[in-house]
């Protein structure tokens, strides 16, 4: 089943429409939904699909040949040959139709074609430049390898840089998403499987909803032979030239060192050393540098911590990668155990906080009554508060608690106090977010507003 994807699948189909030649770039973390979007979007129009595995060129160059012949659909075309990629290019462009539905030339797993054939996308370029621009084409390069796709087509220096018509980074699905792949799943139970798994949808097609979350917590992550014991490495070791330093970085970031000076000393190696490694960790959307919502200067921030983008890459950092030896050996009860004891405090609360930026992002009126300019964490050395939103005459403050008990006029009195050091005159609002609801004290605040988990639901 395909679900979601209603704004990628319009730009696609906007680019379809296109009266000139469209070139469409996909890109994104591997499991995200590439392929199906493709299959979802190629469906009933005119299209040579072609996915790269890890063949020779010249098995590459006979695969994608076979599926242009196919597509062609010319018994005398059965037998030819081609030299190389350039050829092959040349005689797609000179036999697509001129009338009709515009033709889509996909190619995905790009970067794959692209390792085995030497110079390929200074041939792609070429023959866009010269043949492609000019037809009734519409071509799609979709890839998972992130460093790739921008070496190869996104970055200034790419040879394919400035050709594309549009680009799509395909992200993992939001919170509101889960209940279409579990459908009978209560929106609290769901909380968990958002928090340990995230929203990546081969994920949550693995999740099984007749068996309890530990049981999948234990079957499909920690046992040595499942598929998301080794998940994270594959995913990774495609992009990284140095795993191992990498995988120390992402183990003390999940570990909460997610401050340079804090994770230099907890790997023993200065700031400035880490500089690069950060930089690529940023670049393949694996971390995420934050600052505080209100700084003026963001990149100059001294208060700026690094977080993962990917709840299930945290997840499996904090307690597969570094439970290796235990797992290896068979004890997983003994490392459940510890997921049981601190999952809820070190994921669960955090996820909340992210749910409900994702809720006030997609429906700001209804939960703030303004619509933000900015918002976002906010934190100096000594006290943050989860969320902070930014109108431009408005300000809200915002607390996010995932506690069994009914939250207190205490979080409210605490928030008060700490958004008089934010610095903002507006008159303030406050919000207060809450698993299970609110104690009757809170009642009489005129400037506070209070929703339990469940009235936010889409």
């Amino acid at each position: 089943m395909f679900y979601n994807r209603e704004n990628e699948l319009a730009l696609l189909e906007r680019q379809h429409a296109r009266k000139r030649a469209s070139f469409t770039v996909i890109y994104g973390r591997r499991r995200v939904g590439k392929t199906s979007l493709l299959n979802c979007f190629m469906r009933d129009k005119p299209a040579i699909y072609y996915y790269a595995t890890e063949t020779t060129a010249k098995q590459q160059i006979e695969s994608f040949s076979r599926q242009i012949v196919q597509f062609l659909d010319k018994e005398y075309l059965q037998n030819t040959n081609f030299s190389g990629l350039e050829n092959l290019l040349e005689f797609t462009a000179d036999h697509l139709p001129d009338k009709g539905s515009k033709t889509i030339v996909a190619i995905d797993e790009y970067p794959v074609l692209s390792k085995a054939v030497p110079g390929c996308s200074s041939i792609f370029q070429k023959i866009w430049d010269l043949h492609l621009s000019r037809k009734n084409v519409h071509l799609i390069l979709c890839g998972s390898s992130m460093s790739m796709m921008h070496s190869e087509i996104l970055d200034y220096t790419a040879p394919l840089y400035g050709r594309r018509t549009a680009n799509i980074h395909l992200q993992p699905m939001r919170f509101r998403d889960i209940r279409y792949f579990l459908p009978n799943m209560p929106a609290m139970a769901q909380m968990n499987v958002y928090a340990a798994l995230g929203t990546v949808p081969k994920y949550l097609e693995m999740y099984d909803a007749e068996r309890d979350f530990w049981d999948n917590i234990r079957g499909n992550v920690l046992h040595k032979d499942s598929y998301l014991y080794q998940e994270a490495r594959f995913l990774l070791k495609d992009e990284l030239a140095e795993p191992a330093t990498f995988f120390s970085i992402l183990q003390a970031v999940a570990g909460g060192h997610t401050r340079i000076g804090d994770l230099g000393s907890q790997l023993g190696v200065s700031a400035s050393h880490l500089s690069r490694y950060m930089k690529k960790l940023y670049e393949l959307d694996i971390l995420t540098r934050e600052v505080p919502v209100t700084e003026k200067n963001p990149l100059k921030s001294k208060l700026g911590r690094y977080r993962f983008r990917d709840r299930y890459l945290r997840f499996w950092f904090e307690y597969v990668f570094r439970n290796s030896s235990l797992l290896e050996s068979g004890h997983i009860d003994t490392v459940l155990q510890e997921i049981k004891n601190s999952f809820t405090e070190r994921f669960v609360a955090h996820a909340f906080e992210d749910y409900v930026l994702e809720r006030i992002q997609e429906e700001p009126e209804r939960f703030l009554g303004f619509i933000p300019t900015r918002i976002g964490r906010w934190w100096t050395n000594k006290q943050e508060i989860d969320l902070v939103a930014v109108g431009d005459k408005n300000v809200a403050y915002i607390e996010c608690k995932w506690r069994e008990q009914p939250v207190g006029y205490d979080v409210y009195a605490d928030l008060k106090a700490k958004s008089a050091d934010v610095g903002y005159a507006a008159d303030p609002l406050y919000v207060l977010f809450s698993k299970n609801g609110f104690r009757q004290s809170l009642k009489e605040a005129d400037d506070l507003r209070c929703f339990a988990f469940e009235e936010t639901l889409p």
